[in-house]
């Protein structure tokens, strides 16, 4: 079987071989880690390392999916922002940003030149060298407009100036989002295979579904016609209100917390008419990171036989998950195809 087009099949056309067993959320779980020899914060800018991260949970688990980068602090790093990275995971927080405000807001010419791209770059060279004949899809994640504006100024002000000064947001997210085109036209000529991008500042408990509708739609769909590959939007949570929203931006998938229902998004799908693959949603703070590989296999086995288009954990693993935890998301689905 070919990794890459059932993949790629399961995104655009909602049909593949055998569902695909991934992760598009970024997995860079310790116990792998310490096997490679590999750490953060280098595992963040050293492209050697950065390849063995991305690498890992497929080499040891079987995940059909290697992605890279791994922190939401990626984009606001190459804008300029001082950008603190842990050494215990793959998480990141910003220290300071170059300008004060919204309107002091402003992109860098040489954003895809900037921070850990050439890093990002040059792991994914060495993804392909070593990995292409194995057809193992590499997806490349980056973060949405409102995600990157929150991360460099700060979510709560940024909510408070939308409901005060609209375009002003406005502008600053039309700013980013021609970074962020300039990104997405880097992974396609990169020759990646897929995108995921980060939007958890678009959950309903944040953004409602009407602002999400009139603000974030319109930079999103300018976001995936930029794309040459397939390319996923994930947000964290509870986004039962907003999946509609997240189904009518041009996306080939979307991926869904275990707070949302694989069946109700099909329904949402039918009644809105979309042809959007679902991607999730085996829960990454209970189900893999605090029980049994048998409990896996029970909650793995509902997904499939709900029709999840892509079997995913439904965020970032937990870095201290167990790996036999993640090796039964994909065993239970070669089960579940066997016995059909």
């Amino acid at each position: 079987m070919n990794l890459k087009d059932n993949l790629i099949n399961a995104l655009t056309k909602n049909e593949s071989e055998i569902t695909p067993a991934g992760s598009f959320p970024a997995t860079c779980m310790t116990e792998l880690m310490e096997k490679d020899g590999v750490r953060f914060p280098t595992g963040h800018t050293d492209a050697e390392q950065m390849a063995k991260i991305a690498s890992s949970a497929y080499r040891y688990v079987g995940l059909e999916s290697m992605v890279l980068p791994f922190d939401l602090g990626f984009e606001a790093d190459a804008i300029g922002c001082d950008v603190a990275l842990t050494d215990h995971d793959n998480s990141s927080s910003i220290t300071h940003a170059p300008f004060d405000s919204v309107e002091d807001f402003e992109m860098p010419d040489d954003y895809i030149h900037n921070a850990r791209f050439p890093a990002l770059i040059e792991a994914t060279g060495i993804l392909q060298e070593e990995y292409g004949d194995q057809d193992i899809p590499i997806v490349g994640a980056m973060s949405g407009p409102l995600t990157v504006l929150g991360q460099c100024l700060g979510i709560e002000g940024i909510l408070k100036k939308l409901s005060k000064d609209y375009y002003v947001v406005e502008d600053a997210l039309d700013a980013i989002n021609d970074g962020l085109i300039e990104q997405i036209e880097l992974y396609n000529e990169l020759g990646m295979d897929a995108i995921v991008l980060y939007e958890p500042n678009g959950t309903p408990e944040l953004v409602a579904p009407e602002i999400y509708e009139q603000l974030l739609i319109p930079f999103h769909e300018d976001l995936t016609a930029a794309t040459d590959i397939p390319i996923v939007l994930h947000i964290c949570g509870d986004t039962n209100a907003q999946i509609a929203n997240m189904m009518s931006a041009g996306y080939d998938g979307i991926s869904i917390a275990d707070d949302v229902d694989i069946n109700y998004a099909k329904k949402v799908r039918e009644d809105i008419g979309a042809d959007t693959a679902i991607c999730g949603n085996i829960s990454t703070t209970d189900t893999l990171f605090m029980k049994t590989p048998k409990e896996v296999e029970e909650d793995v086995t509902e997904a499939l036989e709900k029709g999840v288009d892509v079997l995913l954990p439904s965020c970032m693993i937990a870095p201290l998950s167990p790996s036999q935890n993640i090796r039964a998301i994909v065993e239970t689905r070669n089960k579940f195809f066997e016995n059909k």
